[in-house]
């Protein structure tokens, strides 16, 4: 294949001898191009042939060797630049807020020198809108963007450039604003420039001006060049200062100059506006051996992909790959340097990765992946998020769950340290905790303390360093440890790559801080970790003449394959729509001669033009799906290549999902194996009390038998989300915690009460106790607080209440208040027991008997001998059943069966039996929500007030003997029972496949 960079290196080795190539340099837009270059002179000259290489270089690191001074790192120039400006302004701003404008500062500084533009009139000071029109343009600035641009000088409009400011609403505002602004910036920039020249620094666009000032015909100061020759391959549009240097070395014999424009003839009207400048170029200047081609290539064959996924995107990738590598358009598939992988979004690199089939071993990466991508960044925006609002309970630092729960879904935490990171959640989840203290996750998952170690001082530069380098080093440690074993395993080592470049970040950052004494006012180290260091990049070290090649667009330049496969390709994201993030408006931008839209639209154009016209077969995907910013759109280059494009080179096919018909499936149901079968025995066997039922395991059986299934026999747990408010069941146990104890206080010992009407005006008056009562159980069961009582004492917080906790204290303790005067009503009464524990065998009906646990909230005694067995509901539960049957009915009543009272009677006969008791018991339903409206009223069914369950008793429990037979049938599956009411809010939906809305 007779590519761009081969016919010039066939032309050198023929026209020039090996002895003085050594002296020459060929200089190159990207280091990946020059490698390729290497590669194509080794093929180009005899094996045997004696030789020492010539230099093969970027074109910014040989303008950085001719200038006088180093090119400084971003960190040194932002804080450089943060010192100077604080310095002329006046004003000390925090540096992480400073770092966004900053980096838009040294853009348009780079860019000002870069296209050579006169800073002091540029960075004029505005006293006068009409100023903005004014032509500043040098005659020697004109002249080169005439000559090489060829595009008109514009007149700038005064109501553009303030457009680009104004915000409608507060124009002024905004203006002065900008002046005020405005009006330092050409002495921030000379003040900057000055400071870097102190220490021997510079930045790319400086060293550019520099070197073309000293170029120039009129220059003393010509730098020194060390070559015979410096031969310029593959560049596209130039810069003012990459024109002047150019000339200059022109002018001085010993420059040579190759454009790489010959493309397929049927491309011709497609290539015209991609080739613009470098037409323009190439008559400037010119080549001095001939690699014309001996015949035009053909036209590659292009075919245009839609797939409906980002995902899809990539997974179609590695399919195709994987067909090609097989039908042989892949040359050699253990080396396929032949073919590329283009990705313009670089979000996408890493699921391509995971996509790559087995049959393309080799691999090589050329292209940079930011590091606010990776997952070490996502970790650490977690970590910050985490500390930022950390704060101190009794002396110890507390987390939010929130917080705590996002860092334990790090991907990269959960690869190294994933059971940990489960039993912490388990613990959190199980004991209900908001604000997580540091000593209790030490207590349950030790091994994860260095993640969520506690920083005092957010604004002590040493102390979130050291914690960030710790963490970071620490996590090393042990994914180091996971991937020693396996050298295949990409994804760690992948993050091992990324842990790396995250530390040197990390160090680099923490030693320009301290050199430059960088404090923090109102924001922290950890905002400035985070901010700072999203915008670096990682680059992959790899063999770059080895393995299928996976580039971004602008490493592409130069290069020509015989297989392209770019993603993508869509409108905004490729070309990507540009938002010039510059404090310089384009109408001076163009009144410059600076880099415009336009141009960087021109570079894309050309790259995405000759990479394809060079290539044989190529295919481009893009996503149909209208989500986000992603429109759906094919890019314009599609539609161009559609409407251009040779009638049978170009295919169009649509990628698709298989997705299942839509067919009416009936509920699911298991069927009770054998192990199954075991499992529900026990409920049934007096020798294993601990697998028992409970009231409310037998109201899930009534109401969905494979609810019961999921939750009881499988125990699949399904934990309701920790929520930063009282919900509604964490109010009821907080309650019925506060009823128990206002009575418990007065009890002795086991002895029943006696609660006489004179007892309930005591606990209506001591609203002190009673506020004691509520603010002790909030602390207790909201606010997790711990115990001011030694270790084996009844627990005591007397913490006052603040915000939502005081609010939903005050609601309780008028609840309660609201009970007591009801419950004078019935005054006299014994208070039994509340919260009375229910561990026993008791018998259903002849021949069927059970295990049964559960707690009756409260037993009373009655002025007449009934007992009362009470059950507190802060819901909106039913006390009225118009027919006996609702108890089990979960299909035909619109909310489903009457659980409550059913549980009723499942207590009543539970205390029958467990007591001996044959008197009359009343089930009771307190109604929290209606005791000021309706009051204490008698459950009633069909009309009837329930004083005495056994009214119904035999009824109820024939059907629940029914139900409980069918439970230990074996022949019997588990059905859903698909019901509004219930499939609502069921955590199980998933897994049962019923679609019931949510309202």
């Amino acid at each position: 294949m007779h590519t761009f960079l081969s016919r010039i290196a066939a032309a050198y080795t023929k026209n020039v001898s090996a002895e003085d190539m050594s002296d020459m340099c060929f200089v190159f837009p990207n280091k990946r191009s020059g490698t390729f270059f290497r590669k194509a002179l080794e093929d180009a000259y005899n094996s045997n042939t004696p030789r020492i290489e010539p230099q093969i270089t970027t074109i910014s690191d040989f303008v950085a060797e001719l200038s006088d001074k180093v090119k400084a790192g971003r960190f040194e120039l932002l804080f450089t630049l943060y010192g100077e400006y604080c310095r002329l302004s006046g004003e000390v701003d925090d540096f992480d807020k400073f770092v966004f404008w900053g980096d838009m500062l040294l853009a348009d500084f780079n860019d000002a020198d870069m296209y050579m533009a006169d800073t002091s009139s540029l960075f004029k000071n505005l006293k006068d809108i009409k100023e903005i029109g004014t032509d500043y343009l040098s005659p020697e600035q004109r002249d080169v963007i005439s000559r090489y641009w060829n595009m008109p000088i514009p007149i700038a409009d005064p109501d553009q450039f303030w457009n680009h400011i104004r915000n409608d609403g507060e124009p002024r505002t905004n203006r002065d604003s900008f002046l005020k602004l405005w009006e330092i910036l050409h002495p921030l920039y000379s003040a900057f420039c000055k400071q870097l020249d102190k220490n021997g620094l510079s930045f790319s666009g400086r060293q550019y001006r520099e070197i073309a000032t000293r170029l120039s015909p009129s220059s003393e100061n010509r730098p020194y060049i060390p070559y015979s020759r410096v031969i310029f391959i593959g560049f596209n549009v130039l810069s003012v200062s990459e024109v002047k240097i150019f000339e200059g070395l022109a002018a001085s014999g010993i420059a040579d100059f190759y454009w790489d424009c010959d493309f397929p003839d049927d491309m011709g009207d497609i290539m015209q506006q991609a080739t613009t400048f470098i037409r323009r170029y190439k008559r400037s200047f010119q080549s001095r051996y001939n690699i014309t081609p001996a015949e035009k290539p053909e036209c590659p064959d292009i075919t245009i992909v839609s797939v409906p996924s980002a995902v899809g995107q990539v997974k179609y990738t590695g399919s195709l790959l994987r067909k090609m590598a097989d039908d042989g358009s892949i040359h050699n598939p253990a080396n396929a340097t032949d073919t590329t992988v283009v990705l313009p979004a670089e979000n996408m690199f890493i699921d391509l990765l995971h996509s790559l089939p087995p049959n393309l071993p080799s691999v090589n990466i050329t292209m940079g992946y930011p590091l606010k991508l990776t997952s070490v960044a996502q970790l650490v925006r977690s970590v910050t998020a985490m500390h930022l609002r950390a704060n101190k309970v009794n002396g110890k630092w507390c987390f939010f769950y929130e917080d705590v729960t996002e860092v334990l879904s790090s991907p990269l935490l959960a690869s190294v340290l994933g059971e940990n990171c489960e039993i912490l959640r388990d613990a959190i989840e199980r004991d209900r905790l908001f604000s997580i203290p540091t000593n209790y996750i030490e207590e349950k998952s030790p091994a994860l303390l260095p993640v969520f170690y506690p920083v005092n001082d957010l604004r002590d530069a040493d102390a979130v360093f050291n914690y960030s380098l710790s963490m970071v080093d620490f996590l090393h440690g042990l994914l180091s440890e996971k991937t020693a074993d396996n050298a295949d395993n990409t994804s760690g080592n992948l993050e091992l790559g990324f842990l790396a470049a995250y530390r040197r970040a990390l160090e680099t950052l923490q030693s320009i801080a301290t050199k430059h004494g960088v404090k923090m006012h109102d924001s922290t180290f950890f905002q400035l970790i985070e901010r700072t260091i999203a915008s670096e990049t990682v680059n992959f070290v790899g063999e770059p003449l080895q393995g299928l090649q996976i580039m971004g667009v602008l490493e592409t330049r130069a290069l020509t394959f015989n297989n392209v496969i770019m993603l993508s390709m869509n409108e905004r994201i490729f070309p990507q729509r540009h938002i010039n993030r510059s404090f310089i408006p384009e109408v001076l931008r163009r009144s410059y001669g600076m880099c415009t839209s336009e141009f960087q639209e021109c570079v894309f154009a050309y790259h995405f033009y000759r990479l394809i016209a060079g290539a044989k077969r190529v295919t481009l995907i893009y996503d149909t799906r209208t989500q986000g910013i992603n429109s759906g759109d094919m890019s314009r280059y599609l539609y161009q290549l559609i409407y251009k494009f040779p009638v049978g080179k170009l295919h169009i096919e649509h990628a698709y999902f298989e997705m299942p018909s839509q067919t009416t499936t009936k509920p699911l149901e298991v069927k009770k194996t054998s192990r199954i079968m075991d499992i529900i025995n026990l409920y049934k066997s007096p020798n294993e009390p601990k697998r028992a039922l409970s009231a409310s395991s037998i109201n899930d059986l009534v109401a969905c038998p494979l609810l019961f299934y999921f939750k009881h026999v499988e125990k699949l747990n399904v934990s309701d989300d920790i929520v930063e408010y009282m919900d509604e069941g964490l109010f009821g146990t907080i309650l019925h915690e506060i009823a128990e104890q206002s009575y418990r206080r007065f009890q002795s010992g086991n002895a029943p009460l006696h609660v006489t009407a004179q007892l309930l005006d005591r606990l209506i008056s001591e609203k002190l106790e009673l506020q004691k009562l509520i603010t002790g159980s909030i602390n207790k069961n909201y606010n997790r607080l711990p115990s001011v009582n030694p270790p084996g004492q009844p627990y005591s917080n007397p913490t006052a209440l603040v915000g939502e906790a005081r609010v939903i204290g005050n609601i309780m303790q008028k609840f309660m208040i609201l009970l007591f005067k009801e419950e004078k009503k019935r005054a006299p009464f014994y208070f039994v027991n509340a919260e009375h524990k229910i561990a026993h065998y008791i018998n259903i009906s002849p021949g069927l008997g059970i295990n049964l646990n559960g707690s009756i909230d409260r037993i009373d005694r009655l002025a007449d001998g009934t007992v009362a067995i009470i059950d507190y509901k802060t819901g909106n539960d039913n006390i009225a059943v118009k027919q006996l049957s609702h108890l089990f009915d979960t299909v035909s009543d619109k909310d489903g069966h009457e659980k409550a009272i059913l549980q009723l009677f499942i207590y009543c006969n539970a205390y029958r039996e467990t007591t001996g008791y044959n008197g009359p018991i009343k089930p009771c339903i307190y109604k929290f929500r209606t005791l000021e409206s309706e009051g204490l009223n008698d459950v009633t069914i069909e009309g009837m007030a329930l004083n005495n369950y056994l009214d119904f008793n035999n009824e109820v429990t024939n059907k629940l003997s029914d139900i409980l037979t069918k439970l230990f049938d074996s022949d019997e599956p588990f059905r859903a029972i698909p019901h509004q009411s219930h499939c609502r809010y069921c955590k199980y939906g998933a897994l049962c496949g019923q679609e019931i809305k949510k309202p």
